[in-house]
């Protein structure tokens, strides 16, 4: 098809030859009419043979080196570093290449960049010369042909900030040559991907947000809005999306594609670009072999059809593995800290494997539940005992899975130190999250009982009323706190005596003898069992 270009100059004076080169690709703006010719419009095909196999139904999908192109906040989901190229034989003189590289990182985020170039030649380029009198051409020569070429070169960056949230941001750099005018644009691209369930993902996007130009235009780039829906079946071997966007000043453009892989190594691919009407429908099939794709993408159209060619590279560890490696050594050292008292170290270790996974709910809520305590308590270090016992109250209290121990502990630690208003706080904190209907008070006056007389009073008035399991709790909650409180032992081996457990209340008088020989009254009870 033979391409022409005519631009008429009057002159005013003197008849003379003026060759002025301005591009017209009408032989794809029908096809990227979504973007009403606007510039840029070479931006919004597409990249990728198995992206456009399926239509260029990609932007919820983008787990390859191409998501650099398509949809930054999707980066995350490539766990190893990935080199992709695309030659694609678009129309007549026109071609479409593209080359992207995804660096992940195990903390860092995910880095990629890319670069997109469309040329297209065979352009006729003519001279005219017009009567001065009449405005009539009286001659027309033609001065060979001229090319026109679109690239753009991107660097983008996205990072998750949960399980299922991620964000991505993109910098592009738009040049645009047509024969001797050259001109340029610098934009930014936004996106989020939102992993709503196993199965199903949504990602959103504003392309174009910030642009700046420069060179002989005074062309705009317009803002691009893009939703994108991917869904997952049979365990990721199917797949479909549906993409739909809109351009400032446009109009809508809707893609629809799927991919389905019978084996582990070919896939196949369907899809459809249209705005609102069918502009081109697509097949595709892929092939992998370790770390190598192939994918070949066949579209067809009002003025053809084109061929796409693709190959990735997979290459290095996954970064998953070394993320989650990473995050273990730091939560390791966070729980040596923590199981030494160090409070406020330990929280400084979680924030930042929070930062290298933000993602990860178990690291979270040992740290919203820290982040609590030392508001409070902000140390426990040393050996005496009452730090001894705010440490194990803490550390129970994080763990999460007793409240209970948390709370007796914290009692115990509470009654050697009554005049310690912040570890009361804190008491009171982990009473209220535990259920506790009465939260324990500052004492008044002398105090007959502490919380270790109290709970001997009630394991003997249990013995007393032949309630022995209660008993045995009671002595349990008392060696909990004190391992070797001897009147705990008595009454616990008396409780086991009483139910007829006598095997087990001589093991238990026995430990006592041995914490003190001249416990005389114990003496007698084992000589009863002898």
């Amino acid at each position: 098809m033979k391409r022409e270009f005519i631009n008429i100059i009057r002159p005013l004076y003197i008849q003379s030859i003026i060759s002025v080169f301005i591009a017209v690709f009408s032989f794809y703006t029908d096809l990227f009419s979504q973007a009403g010719g606007q510039p840029g419009a070479f931006l919004s095909y597409g990249v990728g043979a198995r992206a456009l196999g399926m239509g260029g139904a990609f932007f919820a999908i983008s787990d390859d080196a191409t998501a650099s192109y398509w949809n930054p906040a999707a980066l995350t989901l490539v766990e190893r570093k990935e080199f992709a190229f695309m030659q694609a034989q678009m129309f007549e003189q026109t071609t479409l290449n593209f080359i992207g590289y995804v660096q992940p990182t195990a903390s860092k985020g995910t880095f990629g960049i890319f670069m997109n170039q469309m040329n297209s030649g065979g352009f006729e380029k003519v001279s005219i010369t017009v009567d001065p009198n009449t405005d009539e051409i009286v001659k027309l020569d033609s001065l060979g042909s001229f090319s026109v070429s679109e690239r753009a070169i991107g660097l983008s960056w996205g990072r998750a900030v949960s399980s299922k949230l991620a964000f991505g941001i993109g910098i592009k750099n738009i040049s645009r040559s047509i024969d001797v005018s050259k001109d340029s644009f610098n934009t930014i691209d936004l996106a989020m991907n939102y992993n709503v369930s196993k199965t199903y993902r949504f990602a959103f996007g504003v392309q174009n947000i910030f642009s700046m130009k420069s060179g002989d235009t005074d062309d705009e780039f317009p803002l691009v809005f893009k939703i994108g829906q991917s869904f997952s079946l049979f365990k990721g071997s199917l797949i479909f999306d549906l993409d739909v966007s809109k351009t400032q000043g446009g109009g809508q453009n809707l893609r629809f594609g799927g991919e389905y892989w019978p084996l582990y190594w070919a896939a196949f691919r369907f899809g459809i670009m249209a705005t609102p009407q069918i502009q081109e429908a697509s097949f595709g099939i892929g092939l992998k072999y370790r770390g190598i794709n192939l994918d070949i993408a066949q579209g067809i159209h009002s003025l053809g059809s084109t061929t796409k060619f693709s190959v990735g590279m997979r290459f290095g560890d996954s970064t998953k593995a070394k993320h989650d490696s990473e995050i273990r050594n730091i939560v390791r050292q966070a729980l040596q800290y923590f199981k030494s008292g160090y409070f406020s170290k330990a929280v400084e270790k979680l924030k930042a494997a929070m930062d290298a996974d933000p993602g990860n709910q178990e690291v979270r809520n040992m740290l919203d539940k820290l982040q609590a305590a030392i508001t409070y308590v902000p140390n426990a270090t040393g050996n005496d005992e009452i730090q001894t016992l705010v440490r194990r109250g803490i550390v129970a209290y994080v763990d999460g899975k007793d409240l209970r121990t948390a709370v007796n502990v914290l009692r115990h630690a509470y009654n050697k130190n009554p005049k310690d208003d912040k570890l009361l706080s804190l008491l009171n904190m982990i009473e209220r999250e535990a259920g506790v209907s009465e939260l324990t008070r500052r004492p008044e006056g002398p105090e007959m009982f502490t919380l270790i007389d109290q709970k001997i009073y009630d394991a003997r008035q249990a013995i007393y009323e032949g309630k022995y399991d209660v008993a045995l709790r009671r002595a349990q909650d008392i060696l909990d706190l004190e391992p070797n409180n001897e009147t705990a032992l008595e009454i616990m081996g008396s409780a086991f005596f009483l139910m007829d457990q006598k095997s087990k209340a001589k093991a238990i008088w026995e430990k006592v003898v041995e914490i003190n020989p001249n416990n005389t009254t114990v003496k007698q009870f084992l000589d009863q069992i002898r």
